[in-house]
């Protein structure tokens, strides 16, 4: 049941955190020098310039590189739904040198939507976390629903005239919106957008009537008063907006699906490797200046070990999956 395992999951996620302050404690020791980079390390994002996930790799890898001793190179090659990126990555020389900047979407929702990836997600060898991003679900500032229970009743009362924005079939938000219209907003309608940008339009006009939008991209329009936020997929509020309720708070616990950006190495990276860039990029993840900044986005650091960051991918893909499944949803 996916109800059973998202609450597996949360209740994994107590322990995950305490697992992340012991590596946080672990991050400040010194590095493993086994290995020293000898060349700048190449990460390859397999988003468009711009983004959330862009965003946060520039900002820890410009302090990465006074760690690494080595600038730290950003590389978009964006397109297939992350697989032109992927690909360049898992076809990479094991070296140190090239990362791959993984998503939720890259390794846990891609192999349950797909028949025929062109790359192999259980190949790639778990470097660091970086990020955990929550979703917010929001409504225009103009609707009558304030909460999540208001929502459930105006969809009961006005069946089949609700709609939700999604960023195309097979989508995180895609997902959320269809797990949504299974219990809290029965019978609410997708809309599928190419990005971000239009959805959030339409919902500020009134286009459509929900979406769950990236934590960081709903702050600041929370702030402005242009949204409404209804609740946050996360296990906990976010200290960036404490009064909106997660969902399980709300009541609807099968909502609670966040994303995350992390770092994998080519298939065949050395174990000495793995660990000395896991400790760097650990390192950087405990400054002040990255905690406070993705604080203030609604976000948190993801410090990991190599082998709680692969526990992570396995569950979550799990976890999506059954999501998937449920929905039948399924991309040719």
């Amino acid at each position: 049941m996916v109800y059973a395992r998202i609450g597996t999951r949360l209740a994994r996620g107590f322990l995950l955190l305490s697992s992340a302050a012991a590596a946080a404690l672990a991050a400040c020791l010194p590095a493993r020098a086994d290995w020293v980079p000898t060349q700048p390390v190449r990460i390859v994002v397999p988003y468009a310039a711009g983004g959330g996930a862009d965003i946060v790799v520039r900002r820890v890898g410009e302090r990465a590189k006074d760690v690494l001793g080595q600038p730290v190179v950003v590389e978009n090659r964006p397109g297939a739904g992350t697989a032109i990126g992927a690909m360049a990555v898992q076809n990479s020389a094991p070296d140190g040198h090239t990362l791959l900047l993984a998503t939720s979407t890259t390794l846990a929702v891609n192999p349950n939507l797909q028949r025929r990836l062109t790359y192999a997600p259980e190949k790639f060898v778990p470097v660091a976390g970086l990020q955990s991003l929550p979703f917010m679900l929001n409504v225009s500032k103009d609707s009558p629903v304030k909460s999540l229970q208001e929502l459930h009743a105006y969809a009961v009362a006005h069946p089949g005239r609700l709609n939700y924005g999604t960023l195309g079939q097979g989508s995180s938000n895609h997902v959320l919106g269809g797990l949504l219209g299974q219990r809290a907003a029965p019978g609410v309608m997708p809309i599928h957008y190419q990005s971000a940008g239009p959805a959030i339009l339409a919902l500020m006009r009134g286009d459509i009537h929900v979406y769950f939008d990236g934590i960081s991209t709903s702050i600041p329009r929370l702030a402005s008063g242009d949204l409404r936020g209804l609740a946050v997929t996360g296990k906990q509020r976010v200290r960036a907006a404490p009064a909106i309720p997660t969902v399980a708070e709300a009541g609807y616990p099968e909502l609670g699906l966040t994303i995350w950006y992390g770092l994998v190495a080519p298939p065949g990276t050395p174990a000495s490797i793995v660990q000395k860039l896991n400790s760097v990029f650990n390192q950087v993840l405990a400054q002040e200046a990255i905690v406070h900044s993705m604080q203030a986005d609604g976000t948190e650091p993801l410090v990991l070990s190599p082998g709680q960051f692969g526990e992570l991918i396995r569950e979550d893909r799990e976890v999506w999956g059954d999501a998937i499944r449920s929905l039948q949803i399924r991309l040719d």
